[in-house]
């Protein structure tokens, strides 16, 4: 009898050990995280998604904030705050789409997926691309050591016009290392031209887009005519990555909460949530941390803020960093242009962001060269750009480095662009890597015109090189009649008027002798999405599938899940040239691109009515 005792305690044991060992199990199962997409439809709305974003920011992730009625706000949660949300969105009567269903099974298909053969073939082309002699795989993302190493390789194989600086070190040591591209590298007394990428950690693909520029002004030195006339005359400075610390540690987890980490790595502080847990957070955002308007609209000085604005202006190793190297003896007063990268909503944008109607005196300017610039990027592959001040085409953000540049700084040419994916596509920042190079290629077209502007300046262009670039001809959007001035004297306050944003909507027909082979992206919701209505019924919770919608709803940019018919197509088979208008005069082909689009997918015209009916009316039959 002892002997069944003991046995059936010993039982016993084990299985209250299993039920422990998979409790634990499943407590240290990572969290599942959903993307919300919340429509503000009313001003009562819009104050109740602002007040959820000031109030939750320690708990909630919001991607895209509501900057006016009719915005959306691109809100990740994870599931044990699902229901909480759920709750406060319909007692404000807030309605919302489940646009990501799992956040890190996304960054694992997207970011860490088994490579195919039309991704490697694709990869290997563009790999090859172009004279120079250090290579990189472009396509893909890699380690900032990786980057380091192969700028250094630049500067070893050309020494007389790269030159690898390192302007100081973050606050867990790393170097801040950027390159110097220029003919006779060695001179200091030429103009300037600056870019940078990567200053919020999860903006990958911006740091991707800066090392295709640098690639670029390397390797198409002896072909393109501007490349090489920019180069001989102005120095360029690239930072691809200015916050090396967030960066690698968004690479370190597939986590969502470390891929999607935005500021650098300061500091560490612990608070209790909601639910009396403790919580660790830390770190700055650094295009908060600018001493321009620092403190005011847009920044936080919540630690656990996304939008943390520090505890003073430059605070940060990494701002502090790039303040003394800009006004240093090697660069100040020199300066033209001062780029700076990130993603994403398909923007173009001058300053000023602190302030709604804010501009510098010279915007005319700003506006002419950047709606030029947008217009060249469009006519790549046709994606489409919004133009204007970041406060009113996206919110108000004051200590940005692009209103710094401009307003103490007095830079002439600043952009702050947001790139791919628009606002309307449902994966942000998880950029499908097939579309890095697409992404580089056509925002490079654009800065190209920025270039030119600068080129120009510096000195008057051959006629030889004059007469092969296409004339910079947009009028800039007029000024009202009237315009106030601020407290800072290169600034005027424009009056509200009937439209928010300057955008370019007319795009110029795509050339067939130069249409380069990739294929625009294709997006669709993924299956099942779910829209919840804010009626419930007694008990229950109502919501409305709506499997087609978003697709249906989609105005320009699209991603394709076939990325191995279109991609194999891209590489074998250039576009046809353009549609002819009909007799009529009236339906006609914008796009040289229609007949391959329709070879690679033969469902694109339903799948895609909004966007093919606009630009292959003809192709598809959409003519009456």
């Amino acid at each position: 009898m002892t002997t069944k005792r003991t046995r059936n305690t010993l039982w016993l044991l084990i299985l209250i050990s299993a039920f422990a060992i998979n409790a634990e199990i499943a407590d240290d199962k990572p969290p599942k995280f959903q993307v919300l997409r919340a429509h503000a439809t009313d001003v009562p709305q819009l104050k109740a998604l602002r007040d959820i974003h000031e109030r939750t920011q320690h708990d909630l992730d919001f991607w895209q904030t509501p900057s006016k009625v009719g915005h959306r706000a691109d809100i990740m949660v994870d599931e044990d705050r699902m229901e909480w949300l759920d709750s406060v969105l319909k007692n404000s009567n807030i309605s919302y789409d489940v646009i990501i269903e799992d956040v890190g099974k996304l960054i694992l298909e997207k970011e860490h997926g088994p490579p195919r053969f039309s991704n490697l073939l694709f990869s290997k082309r563009m790999h090859n691309e172009g004279g120079n002699r250090a290579r990189y795989g472009f396509g893909e993302y890699h380690s900032y050591q990786t980057i380091c190493d192969w700028m250094k390789d630049i500067e070893r194989k050309y020494p007389d016009k790269a030159k690898v600086f390192t302007m100081g070190t973050t606050s867990e040591g790393r170097p801040i290392q950027g390159i110097k591209i220029g003919s006779q590298v060695w001179r200091n007394d030429k103009r300037i031209f600056w870019i940078d990428g990567g200053i919020h950690a999860r903006e990958w693909a911006a740091v991707h887009t800066a090392l295709w520029f640098i690639d670029r002004l390397i390797a198409d030195y002896n072909d393109d005519s501007l490349v090489r006339a920019a180069v001989d005359r102005l120095n360029f400075y690239i930072l691809p990555v200015a916050n090396p610390d967030g960066y690698e540690y968004s690479r370190s987890d597939v986590s969502p909460m470390i891929r999607l980490w935005r500021k650098n790595r300061a500091g560490v502080v612990c608070k209790k949530d909601r639910w009396f847990r403790d919580r660790c957070c830390g770190g700055v955002d650094l295009n908060r941390n600018y001493d321009w308007h620092f403190g005011e609209t847009g920044s936080s000085t919540d630690k656990c803020s996304e939008i943390y604005q520090g505890s003073s202006a430059f605070s940060e190793s990494e701002t502090r960093s790039m303040r003394d190297f800009l006004t240093s003896s090697e660069l100040n007063g020199k300066i033209d242009a001062f780029i700076t990268l990130h993603t994403y909503s398909q923007m173009w944008i001058h300053p000023y962001s602190h302030a709604r109607k804010s501009v510098p005196a010279d915007v005319a300017e700003l506006q002419r060269v950047g709606r030029a610039a947008v217009a060249a990027l469009e006519n790549t592959y046709g994606t489409k750009y919004k133009f204007g001040t970041g406060s009113d085409i996206l919110y108000p953000s004051a200590g940005g480095s692009d209103d710094w540049a401009k307003g103490t700084l007095r830079i002439k040419y600043v952009y702050l662009l947001e790139l791919r994916p628009g606002e309307d596509v449902w994966d942000g920042f998880i950029l499908d890597q097939h579309q890095l190079i697409p992404t580089a290629k056509e925002t490079w077209n654009g800065i190209k015109v920025v270039i030119r502007a600068v080129t120009e300046q510096a000195g008057s262009l051959p006629n030889s090189i004059a007469s092969t670039l296409p004339p910079i001809t947009l009028p800039p959007t007029p000024l009202p009649t009237t315009t106030t001035t601020t407290t800072t004297t290169t600034t005027t306050t424009m009056e509200p008027t009937t439209t928010e944003s300057w955008a370019t909507t007319t795009a110029a027909p795509f050339s067939s002798s130069s249409s380069p082979r990739v294929l625009p992206a294709f997006v669709r919701r993924p299956n099942g999405s779910i829209v919840r209505t804010n009626v419930r019924r007694p008990g229950s919770r109502q919501f409305i599938r709506r499997p087609g919608s978003f697709a249906q709803q989609r105005s320009g940019q699209f991603r394709n899940r076939n990325s191995h018919r279109s991609q194999v197509a891209n590489v074998a088979q250039r576009p046809g040239p353009p549609q002819q208008a009909s007799r009529s005069g009236t339906c006609a082909d914008r796009s040289s691109w229609c007949a391959s689009w329709l070879n690679a997918n033969s469902r694109v015209c339903q799948i895609s009515q909004i966007y093919m009916r606009q630009d292959c009316a003809r192709t598809c039959g959409f003519c009456q």
